[in-house]
């Protein structure tokens, strides 16, 4: 099946849970190139001819995607599943 055609046959439940795990996946992303920034600098050092490790957007939105996939996958039925159950 298409990503398109997958996307598009997806309940509203389901796009919520996949834009909640977004978010959460932005979070994590943040958080693992800040400490890989922090292991970066502890390993250099001031060294003056290491280059300064920054958080892009790009970077930071390839990971939470990265993420966000990881995340559906593994616990996406439950989540739905739960809150189809609670919503019942």
């Amino acid at each position: 099946m298409k990503f398109a055609k997958w996307l598009y046959n997806l309940s509203n439940t389901d796009q919520y849970i996949i834009l909640g795990f977004f978010v959460v996946g932005l979070g994590l992303s943040y958080l693992a190139i800040t400490m890989l920034r922090a292991w970066h600098l502890n390993i250099h050092g001031s060294d003056k001819y290491s280059h300064e490790m920054r958080v892009t957007p790009f970077g930071l939105v390839g990971l939470a995607i990265l993420f966000t996939v990881i995340l559906y996958m593994s616990i996406g039925e439950t989540v739905t599943g739960w809150i189809v159950e609670s919503t019942s």
